[in-house]
């Protein structure tokens, strides 16, 4: 019988890394998706340190031929699981934004995460697989400096619904997971300041985002969801 295969984009830290690290615990053949070799590589190391399987592929979200090669790669097996972990922002006022910093940032987050799903969509057609987006929570509300960010991930949690409903004849689900403040390398020390208004009063943790993530995963009636796991942000 054949591993399942699941892609893990922005696979090389933080929740994507903790995916792809319990996806290759449970069995998955994981390919790991991101612009750093360096980090692929010691991700991959210390999963088949591990037993697992894994398997880099360095790429830019943003690269749709690159995406096309990552489809082609994967087409025979097909693909059980896409996670796409890949994002990123800088802090900007929007007054001072420049068209170069508002297409960076579409780009990585809405952008990419079209484009993979639309280069892995046969290869998820294939095995009847499931889509996680992480949008970061800053499409929920305003954020002061963010507005490039924010739309963008508004733009991704459409997407997301939007794919759920035109893919679901072909067995293919789609959700997001909306994570609060996450103890990644990622967390700005600008955003330490928010701790004092999450209500559980703590950061999240990598290993609380892999569980909801793959929560959604196998989660086999759910589809064009967004679970928030943000210890209550959201609320207040």
């Amino acid at each position: 019988m054949r591993s399942p295969v699941a892609v893990v984009a922005g696979g090389g830290s933080g929740i994507g890394l903790g995916c792809a690290i319990r996806l290759a615990d449970k069995g998955y053949h994981v390919v790991l998706v991101g612009r750093e070799a360096g980090k692929l590589d010691i991700a991959v190391r210390a999963i088949v340190d591990a037993g697992g399987a894994a398997t880099p592929f360095q790429a830019d979200v943003r690269d749709w031929d690159r995406l096309g090669e990552l489809a082609a790669l994967v087409e025979a097996t097909g693909v059980d699981l896409l996670v796409n972990s890949a994002g990123g922002q800088f802090a900007k006022p929007a007054a001072e934004l420049s068209r170069n910093g508002w297409q960076a940032v579409v780009e990585t987050n809405l952008n990419g995460s079209f484009f993979l799903c639309r280069q892995l969509y046969g290869a998820l057609r294939k095995r009847r697989g499931a889509i996680v987006l992480i949008v970061a929570n800053l499409w929920q509300r305003a954020a002061e400096q963010l507005a490039h960010s924010g739309a963008a991930r508004a733009g991704v949690v459409n997407l997301a619904r939007n794919l759920a409903l035109e893919w679901a004849a072909d067995g293919i689900r789609v959700n997001a997971l909306s994570p609060g403040l996450t103890d990644t390398p990622a967390l700005h020390e600008r955003y330490e300041p928010m701790l004092d208004r999450v209500p559980l009063a703590r950061k999240g943790t990598v290993e609380e985002m892999v569980d909801a993530t793959l929560f959604l995963a196998r989660s086999s009636y759910i589809t064009g969801e967004v679970l928030t796991v943000d210890g209550g942000l959201h609320l207040v």
